[in-house]
C-alpha cells in the first residue's frame, strides 16, 4: 500500500498549517501599508511598512505554534528550561522552514510588488491586492519546498491515537 499522501491531503495539510499565519500576516501587511500610506502618501514607505507588518503578524503566529508544539512534546524537562528549549527549537524550525523564502520575499519580491503594483494598475488597493497574491505565490513555493524537504527539522503537530465512541482508534492532533 502506498503511504504517500494524496495531493488533496497535502493541500489540506498546508492550508491548516499556513492559513492562521496568513490571516495575521495579511492584517499586518495591509494595516501597516495603509496606515503609512495614509500618513505619508509615499508608496515606497508603505511598501516597506507592509512588508514589515506582514512579517510581524505572520511570524508571531508561526512562532507561537512551533513553540507550543515543542513544549507539548517535551515531557522530560520541567520549569523554565522547558520553555527556553521549546523557544530555541521553534526558532530553528522557523529559520529552516521560512528562512530562504523570507529572504527572497522581504528583501526583494514583496516590497517591489507593493511599490510597482499600484503604479501598473493605477489603483493603490488593486495594486496591493495583486502584489500580495504575486508575492505570496513566490513565498509559498519556496516555503513548501523547505517544509517538505527538511521536515525532520520543522515543528509539526503530533498525531496520537484516540479511542472513538465506536471502539475504533482515530488519530487526533496534539498541540
Amino acid at each position: 500500500m502506498d503511504s504517500k499522501p494524496s495531493r488533496g491531503a497535502k493541500l489540506k495539510e498546508w492550508i491548516r498549517r499556513y492559513l492562521p499565519c496568513e490571516i495575521a500576516g495579511t492584517i499586518g501587511e495591509f494595516g501597516g501599508a495603509g496606515l503609512v500610506y495614509w500618513t505619508t502618501g509615499s508608496l515606497a514607505t508603505a511598501a516597506v511598512a507592509g512588508t514589515i507588518g506582514a512579517s510581524i503578524g505572520y511570524y508571531a503566529i508561526a512562532f507561537g505554534t512551533a513553540a507550543r508544539c515543542y513544549h507539548h512534546a517535551d515531557s522530560r524537562r520541567r520549569g523554565p528550561l522547558r520553555g527556553v528549549v521549546a523557544a530555541l527549537l521553534a526558532l530553528r524550525s522557523l529559520l529552516v522552514e521560512f528562512g530562504p523564502a523570507e529572504a527572497v520575499d522581504s528583501l526583494a519580491v514583496r516590497p517591489f510588488a507593493f511599490y510597482v503594483g499600484p503604479l501598473l494598475l493605477g489603483s493603490t488597493m488593486a495594486g496591493w491586492i495583486a502584489a500580495k497574491f504575486f508575492a505570496d505565490i513566490i513565498f509559498y513555493l519556496c516555503t513548501i519546498v523547505s517544509y517538505e524537504r527538511f521536515g525532520s527539522l520543522i515543528a509539526r503537530k503530533q498525531t496520537v491515537p484516540e479511542e472513538a465512541h465506536d471502539g475504533s482508534i482515530d488519530s487526533i492532533t496534539v498541540a
